[in-house]
C-alpha cells in the first residue's frame, strides 16, 4: 500500500466507532512501535471514552488476542486461502474476532461476527466484508475441533510437538528453546500455563492502619491467602477479582496493590537476614520496592535505566503512604556508587518466558538469550564488587531458562567468594482452591515461572 493509502486507512481506522475491537486495534499499533502491551493498552483506554464494562471487555480481549494470536492466525489461514492478501487492519480485525469467538466465555458470537463485518466494510468495502462474514461463520461451524491438537497438525511436522505449539500459540523458536532447556514434559506444562489467564492476586498494604479489616473484607469476598509467609498480606482469587468489592477503590486509597502471586511468593521466600538498607537496582515501576517498604524494610535507593518506569515510584509511595526512597536514573552495570553498605534487590532484565500469560506480547519477538545473560552477569558481578561482606543480594528473574537462572548465577559467582543461601525454582508452587469455591471440587492453579536466589557476599 502506498503512503497515501496507508494514511487514508489510518484515518478510517480512527473513525471506527468506539468499541473493544477498536481499543485492541489501536493497542496493537502501539505494540508495533515497541510499547509494552500493558502500557499501550492503558494509554488507549485513557484516551478513549468508554463505559466501565466496555473497558473490562477491551482489556480481556486485548490479552486474549495477543495470547492466542498465532493460533488464531493459523485457524484463519485455513478458512481464508488468501488471508495474507487482506489489508493489515482487516487481518487484525479478523484475528481479534477469532480471539473473541474462541476464547472469551459467554461472548455473543453472532454479534461479534456482525460488528466485525461492519467495521471491515467501513475500512475495506462490502466485497471484503462479505468474504469476512463467510469465513467467520465457517469458524463458528468448526465447533470444538479448533480446541484440539489434531486440528493444528500438518503433514510436514516431524512430531506432534509442532502441532502442540500451534495449539498454545507459541512461536517455534521459543517452544523448542524451552524443550531443550526443560525437557518436553516440563516445557509442555509451562506452555499450557502460558495460555491460561494468570490468577488474580492482591497485596494488602500492612503499613496502613486498619489493614486487618481490608484483609477480612477481601477474604469474605473469596480471597485465599498465598502459601507461607506471603499469605500474611497476599491474597489470590480463584474466580478472578470479586465484583462484590470495589477493588479499584481499595487500590486508589492505597489499601491494596495489584502484584502477581509469583512476585509475592519469591519476595517472601528471599527474606533479608537483617535490617540493613536495601538498594533496588532495577526498580522498574517500583512494585517490589513498595512491597518491601510496606513490610518495614529500609529501601533507601531505587534505580533503573528507564525514567518512564521509574517516574511512577514517587506517586506510588504517596498512594500507599510510604516514604520515598532516593530515586536515580542509573545503569546497574555501571553503578553510581563505589560501595554499598546494605543489601541489594536485583530483579534483572530477562526474556520473560515465565510470564507469557501476563505479557503475551513477548511472543512477538525471538528472545536474544545471549544478550540477556551478558547483562545479567555484568549486573551481578558489578554489584558484588561494591557490596559489604555479609550482606545479601536477591537475584530474581521471570523466566524459565537455566541459562538465565541457576546456570547464570553459579557462573557469575565463580571466584567471588559469594554463595547461594536459598533458591526458588520455576514450577515449585501450585495454588489450590478449596472445594467450596466451585461446586465442591478443588482446583489447582500454577504460579508463574519465576526464579529467585538469595546470595550472601
Amino acid at each position: 500500500m502506498s503512503l497515501s493509502g496507508q494514511s487514508k486507512m489510518s484515518a478510517r481506522l480512527h473513525r471506527l466507532r468506539p468499541s473493544a475491537r477498536k481499543v485492541v486495534l489501536l493497542t496493537w499499533e502501539a505494540v508495533d512501535r515497541g510499547v509494552p502491551l500493558q502500557a499501550a493498552l492503558s494509554q488507549v483506554l485513557q484516551d478513549m471514552s468508554l463505559s466501565g464494562e466496555t473497558r473490562r471487555q477491551a482489556t480481556d480481549l486485548a490479552y486474549w488476542t495477543f495470547r492466542g494470536m498465532l493460533r488464531c492466525t493459523f485457524v484463519l489461514q485455513t478458512l481464508f486461502p488468501r488471508f495474507d492478501k487482506f489489508l493489515s487492519p482487516v487481518r487484525r480485525l479478523l484475528v481479534i474476532a477469532a480471539a473473541a469467538l474462541l476464547f472469551q466465555e459467554r461472548a455473543p458470537q453472532y454479534a461479534i461476527v456482525n460488528e466485525t463485518v461492519a467495521d471491515i466494510a467501513q475500512l475495506a468495502g462490502k466485497g471484503v466484508a462479505g468474504a469476512a462474514n463467510g469465513g467467520l461463520r465457517n469458524l463458528l461451524r468448526l465447533g470444538q475441533a479448533v480446541h484440539t491438537q489434531e486440528f493444528y497438525r500438518q503433514s510436514s511436522d516431524r512430531d506432534d510437538y509442532a502441532a502442540f505449539l500451534r495449539l498454545v500459540s507459541i512461536p517455534p523458536g521459543i517452544g523448542y528453546l524451552l524443550r531443550r532447556e526443560l525437557g518436553e514434559e516440563a516445557a509442555r506444562r509451562a506452555l499450557r500455563q502460558s495460555f491460561e489467564r494468570p490468577v488474580a492476586a492482591l497485596r494488602v498494604n500492612i503499613a496502613r492502619t486498619g489493614w486487618q479489616d481490608t484483609m477480612s473484607l477481601l477474604r469474605q469476598a473469596g480471597g485465599q491467602p498465598l502459601p507461607g509467609k506471603a499469605g500474611q498480606r497476599g491474597l489470590w482469587f480463584p474466580d478472578g477479582l470479586p465484583a462484590s468489592v470495589s477493588v479499584q477503590e481499595l487500590i486508589a486509597s492505597g489499601r491494596v496493590s495489584s502484584q502477581s502471586a509469583g512476585s509475592q511468593l519469591v519476595l517472601a521466600h528471599l527474606e533479608f537476614p537483617d535490617e540493613a538498607p536495601v538498594w533496588d537496582v532495577c526498580a522498574g515501576f517500583g512494585g517490589k520496592t513498595m512491597a518491601l517498604l510496606e513490610e518495614g524494610h529500609a529501601v533507601t535507593l531505587a534505580t533503573d535505566i528507564s525514567w518512564r518506569r521509574l517516574s511512577h515510584l514517587s506517586g506510588e509511595c504517596a498512594r500507599l503512604g510510604l516514604n520515598v526512597p532516593h530515586v536515580l536514573l542509573a545503569d546497574g552495570t555501571r553503578p553510581p556508587l563505589d560501595s554499598w553498605p546494605g543489601h541489594v534487590l536485583l530483579d534483572v532484565p530477562c526474556s520473560g518466558l515465565g510470564v507469557l500469560g501476563r505479557r503475551p506480547d513477548i511472543k512477538l519477538r525471538e528472545p536474544d538469550i545471549a544478550a540477556y545473560t551478558r547483562v545479567q552477569k555484568e549486573l551481578v558481578q558489578s554489584l558484588l564488587q561494591r557490596m559489604t561482606r555479609g550482606r545479601c543480594l536477591a537475584y530474581i528473574t521471570c523466566t524459565l531458562t537455566c541459562q538465565e537462572n541457576e546456570q547464570l548465577l553459579r557462573e557469575a559467582l565463580e571466584g567471588t567468594g559469594a554463595h547461594i543461601l536459598n533458591e526458588w525454582l520455576p514450577g515449585t508452587e501450585t495454588l489450590t482452591a478449596p472445594g467450596a469455591v466451585q461446586g465442591g471440587s478443588s482446583r489447582e492453579f500454577p504460579v508463574e515461572g519465576m526464579y529467585a536466589a538469595l546470595v550472601q557476599v
